[in-house]
């Protein structure tokens, strides 16, 4: 198959030529449309001419002349009538379809306007060209086109967006609608405005040639059934189940044809004419989830959502594609267009998703225009990774006892961060109050990082630790600003223990996908983990007092200065802390 380029996604181009499946279907209902309308429009004309004839012939005047109001039933057949509408209209309302229809026209976002997706994008772009050739891809090549696609992964990362730029590229109507617009109070009308959704979307498609549907946050309505009886008609059970009918119903009969074929029925004299058969219309259903472990597993079978296209957060790569592409709508000063600027930035949204990454640097503007700034700079940007991060900053006031005791707490963070790995950087170390945090030590590996080894687990644990060692060591005593550092490292020991099988304990006490408090729990219930677990932690607690006691000097010096400035960056820090080659410490055996 065709390995499509960025500039052929930005381009719009396509595998096949046009025009297009769903063009030649397009023009084909249009000219059926304005036949059914000169149909129509004649026989009006014929009435009127017949009428004409008849008054210049005969002078007689063809209209009825009842006076409704002097019927004594007028008024009684009135108000049963509004009465009707009072209680049916409501109940008419509860089950239309909750989408709203966006065209081509309606929509600003194309391939060409997406970045940090790249084989998301080819893989959409295969299966729209599919979707648009339909009729050839069936003929041609026997095969037969996507019904469902489903688009799986953390919120922000572009779900949404692409299927904006589907319906963009495939010139075709998009029918948006949100999973919890279909849930209703009364019962049957979930499964009324389903149906209403997927008669739209077959109207669309027949109009148009073809049409895209999207439901957001698909878990809403598509939940698994396991976990519900049969009794469950409405609810989860019944909802699962109209999904299902209609995803398979997508060549029911138009209204028009059930009336022909009906009329073929009752007819003897045209039952020698074959039943019109049901055209399927050219649709493509998209649905968004982040939970797709939580669907019913029909939903995913081979006719339904038989492609899952997974949306994961962005590489470093991609990362800085992304940062190239929102700085060059946003004003920014000169050194923003350096590339190991740039670099940085990428290395400081490790984890962040595309939407995250704008917001980002919208926050960096607005850090910009409180320095009273146009443009903003790469210190902003900083800034901006703090305030997103952690929280604004706070003038507080601190005794100076806890001033000391919080700078000590967050240089010992910073120092053991600095000697326990030769790849982390620290980038800032805060004693201003940020959110529920009285100070901040922000540190990273600089490279992209998918696996954990012992070491580095281990490292990041005696990191946790040093806060409270560097209290003990230079100040002779803790606080209680070591709360949440031991339930980080307890929580990453336990992942060592339960999970990676590093500490003696080879069976897993853990979950898949290793959710830490409830692996923690596992692992602190279990008599041998439990051991394995305070016995960890003891032994690098010890290793992480003799590191401290070692670095004592440095410890007091990065003190020294977040007492003089508040906040140290990492060139800052640099200027305090010696070169990477004169650590003394090495973790890699353990």
């Amino acid at each position: 198959m065709k390995i499509i380029t960025q500039n052929e996604i930005e381009a719009g181009q396509l595998l096949f030529s046009p025009p297009t499946d769903v063009t030649l279907a397009r023009e084909r209902w249009k000219h059926r449309r304005a036949k059914k309308r000169g149909i129509f429009a004649t026989g009006i004309l014929a009435i009127f001419v017949v009428r004409l004839l008849i008054y210049v012939k005969t002078g007689t005047v063809l209209s009825p002349n009842i006076h409704f109001s002097s019927s004594p039933y007028f008024l009684p057949g009135l108000l049963i009538l509004a009465l009707v509408l009072i209680m049916v209209l409501p109940t008419i309302g509860l089950g239309k379809s909750p989408h709203v229809k966006f065209y081509p026209r309606d929509i600003s976002v194309d391939f060409g306007s997406i970045r940090g997706l790249g084989p998301e994008v080819a893989e959409v772009q295969h299966t729209l060209e599919i979707f648009m050739y339909r009729d050839r891809f069936a003929k041609e090549m026997g095969g037969q086109a996507r019904r469902g696609v489903l688009f799986e992964g953390p919120p922000g990362t572009g779900k949404t967006l692409m299927a904006k730029a589907m319906a963009k590229q495939a010139g075709v109507p998009f029918l948006y609608a949100s999973a919890s617009s279909f849930q209703a109070m009364y019962y049957g009308q979930t499964n009324r405005k389903i149906r209403a959704y997927f008669r739209a979307l077959r109207a669309a498609a027949t109009k148009h040639g073809g049409a895209i549907g999207f439901i957001d946050e698909f878990d809403a309505i598509g939940a698994s059934r396991t976990n519900y009886g049969s009794s469950s008609a409405e609810g989860v059970t019944g909802v699962v189940s109209e999904l299902l009918v209609q995803m398979q119903s997508f060549d029911i009969p138009t209204r028009s044809r059930r009336a022909l074929n009906a009329l073929f029925d009752l007819a003897p004299w045209v039952k020698r004419f074959t039943p019109l058969a049901p055209l399927a219309p050219n649709i493509l259903l998209v649905a968004a989830t982040n939970r797709v472990a939580d669907l019913d597993p029909a939903l995913l079978r081979p006719g339904r959502f038989d492609r899952i296209i997974n949306f994961g957060l962005p590489s470093r790569n991609e990362r800085i594609e992304l940062v190239e592409y929102f700085l060059s709508s946003r004003a920014h000063t000169n050194d923003l267009d350096d590339s190991i600027n740039r670099e940085r930035i990428a290395s400081k949204t490790m984890g962040y998703t595309p939407a995250m990454i704008e917001r980002l640097f919208d926050e960096a503007l607005v850090v910009a225009t409180r320095d009273g700034k146009t443009q903003m700079s790469y210190c902003n940007v900083e800034e901006a990774v703090l305030t997103v991060s952690i929280g604004l900053p706070r003038a507080e006031t601190y005794p100076p006892s806890q001033r000391v005791a919080i700078a000590t707490h967050e240089a010992g963070h910073a120092v053991m961060a600095w000697a326990s790995g030769k790849n982390r950087v620290v980038e800032m170390v805060s004693i201003l109050k940020r959110g529920p945090s009285l100070g901040a030590t922000l540190h990273q590996v600089p490279e992209e990082s998918f696996l954990e080894t012992r070491s580095d687990l281990h490292a990041m644990i005696m990191i946790a630790l040093a806060g409270m060692v560097a209290e003990e060591v230079l100040l002779g005593e803790p606080s209680s600003g070591a709360a949440s550092d031991l339930v980080s490292a307890t929580q990453i020991a336990s992942r060592c223990v339960g999970n990676y099988g590093m500490e003696g304990l080879y069976f897993s006490l853990g979950l898949p996908g290793g959710a830490s408090h409830e692996d923690y729990l596992r692992v602190m219930n279990d008599p041998k983990g439990r051991d394995l677990l305070e016995d960890l932690l003891d032994k690098l607690y010890k290793e992480t007092v003799s590191v401290i006691k070692i670095h004592r000097d440095l410890v007091a010096k990065v003190t020294d200065a977040l007492m003089e400035h508040e906040e140290l960056t990492r060139d800052e820090l640099m200027s305090i802390l010696p070169l990477a080659g004169a650590k003394v410490l090495d973790l890699r055996d353990g």
